[in-house]
Order: structure tokens, then C-alpha cells, then sequence
């Protein structure tokens, strides 16, 4: 009888040692996933970053929004022009003033991080980050 107690405790105590090791793994993978997705997103901020950046500076150097916007891809849908690169979609909203001897265009080009496939920003959509845009060109008289 006493033989049989001790094999008992032996299984529970084995059982107990599986069971913590199952739920260090469990643990150790939510953590190796999460750093992966973090990782992920870190590319995307940055690729996304370099690229309203360069909207932003074409913006500048055009002379007219409007064409340089369709001569990168970009879509006019409901006043705003908007393109999806893969995890990210850049929005380019302004406007043109006139001003004292000239006209101003103002603008700004703003980035969603979108955690679903989608073709416009929806609520759920996170911006990642915005920048404004202005260009002033001269009329002649």
C-alpha cells in the first residue's frame, strides 16, 4: 500500500511540473507574438513615414496638386484624395486660397494604420500620424 501512495504523489508531482511548463510556454509565445506584431508595425510606421513624407515634399515642389496627386495613384473619393499601400492608407486633404499676390495651396497628408483590409479608413482605423502641406506659387499679372 505504501508503494502505491508514493506513486501517486510521484504522478501529481510530475503532473504539476507538466502543467507549469505548459503555461511558461503559453506565456513565453504571447510574448514572442506580441514583439513580432510590434516589430511589424514598427516597418509599417516607418515605411508609411518615408512615404507621406515624400508626398508631402512632391506636394510642395508641384504646381498643380491635383495632377501630382493622380500621377502618384491617388484616388479623389468625397473630396479627399486617398491611396492604400498594403497595411497603410495616406490621405491628402487642402484646399487652394488666393492670396495677396498669388495662391496658396494648404494642405494635409494623413496615414491610418489599418489592421483589417478595407479600402477607406474606418473608425477602427488607427491615424498613425499627419503632416501639413503648403505650397505658394506666384500669379503673374
Amino acid at each position: 500500500m505504501g508503494s502505491r501512495n508514493r506513486s501517486n504523489v510521484l504522478l501529481v508531482e510530475i503532473l504539476i511540473a507538466v502543467l507549469f511548463f505548459m503555461l511558461s510556454a503559453t506565456v513565453l509565445v504571447r510574448v514572442f507574438v506580441t514583439a513580432r506584431n510590434m516589430t511589424l508595425r514598427a516597418g509599417v510606421e516607418t515605411q508609411a513615414l518615408a512615404e507621406a513624407q515624400n508626398v508631402a515634399e512632391t506636394l510642395y515642389a508641384a504646381e498643380d496638386p491635383a495632377a501630382a496627386l493622380e500621377d502618384m495613384q491617388f484616388k479623389l473619393y468625397h473630396g479627399a484624395w486617398s491611396r492604400s499601400d498594403g497595411d497603410y492608407t495616406l490621405y491628402v486633404e487642402g484646399e487652394e486660397k488666393p492670396a495677396d499676390a498669388g495662391v496658396s495651396w494648404v494642405g494635409t497628408v494623413r496615414v491610418f494604420y489599418r489592421s483589417r483590409n478595407v479600402n477607406q479608413a474606418r473608425q477602427e482605423d488607427e491615424e498613425l500620424f499627419s503632416l501639413p502641406c503648403a505650397r505658394y506659387r506666384e500669379v503673374p499679372v
